[in-house]
């Protein structure tokens, strides 16, 4: 019998998920149905045995990751959500799958067959399954050619084309364009923007700051091991790290 707890905070979509695991298993027991992030965390920090979790992003009071984050996961998670910005926050989280809403019942029982398939899998240790799931999806994920902007009167899209640099600033990232402009973006970590940008065109040169190769006019040596990376026509000036400096001249085939 499977053990499967559901995170999700609408009535009517734990109603539609309990409909379809009906229809895909026979033997399963729902260990319970939790719809804050509180729930959630004092849940999972009993113990408990559980074979799979149903998990909502975005719950009443926050965002599931707030749970993840702090408590460690031993089974597998399908995702089941409205928003599709979280896709890589969710499969470093043991996420298996993640259902966009609203998802057909072919799309759950695709789902549903996948936990079979590593469930039974014995010969082979779990979290090595969940690496490898995640190591081929991003090998696999879209580059993006855009990214949205929102801001606290509308959402608007800044083409990848047309970003020179990112640079974090306290917790902040921000894109810079071809006309200087700085649009604060959602993401808070290099790694989530890095995911979707195509490394032959971008290059992080320090810790905080990355550059797209077509924009930069050229560089000079600023130390013995950092150069200046002149961009946009020389309006900005950036600069490597030691530790950057080799591998971004041989980005540059220099």
């Amino acid at each position: 019998m499977y053990k499967v707890l559901i995170i999700e905070d609408e009535a009517p979509a734990r109603k539609k998920l309990k409909r379809y695991i009906k229809q895909a298993c026979s033997s399963y027991e729902i260990v319970a149905e939790l719809e804050t992030v509180a729930e959630a965390k004092s849940f999972l920090t009993q113990t408990h045995h559980i074979d799979l979790i149903f998990s909502d992003i975005e719950l009443r009071d926050g965002n599931v990751f707030e749970v993840y984050n702090e408590v460690s996961i031993n089974c597998p998670i399908i995702f089941a959500t409205a928003y599709n910005e979280f896709l890589m926050n969710a499969f470093e989280a043991n996420g298996i799958d993640y259902l966009l809403k609203p998802y057909s019942v072919e799309r759950f029982s695709n789902a549903w067959d996948k936990f079979i398939r590593l469930k039974g899998s014995s010969s082979v240790n779990y979290s090595e399954l969940i690496g490898t799931i995640h190591h081929l999806l991003k090998g696999s994920q879209d580059y993006k050619d855009q990214f949205a902007i929102k801001t606290h009167k509308e959402i608007y899209f800044l083409k990848v084309e047309d970003i020179v640099c990112f640079q974090a600033d306290n917790g902040i990232i921000f894109a810079f364009d071809k006309r200087n402009k700085r649009h604060i973006m959602p993401q808070t970590v290099f790694k989530d923007i890095e995911l979707f940008l195509d490394p032959k065109k971008f290059f992080r040169i320090n810790r905080s700051e990355s550059v797209q190769r077509k924009f930069i006019d050229k560089i000079e040596r600023y130390t013995k091991n950092t150069v200046s990376i002149y961009l946009n026509s020389k309006s900005k000036i950036v600069r490597t790290s030691q530790n950057n400096t080799g591998e971004f001249n041989t980005w540059l085939g220099i």
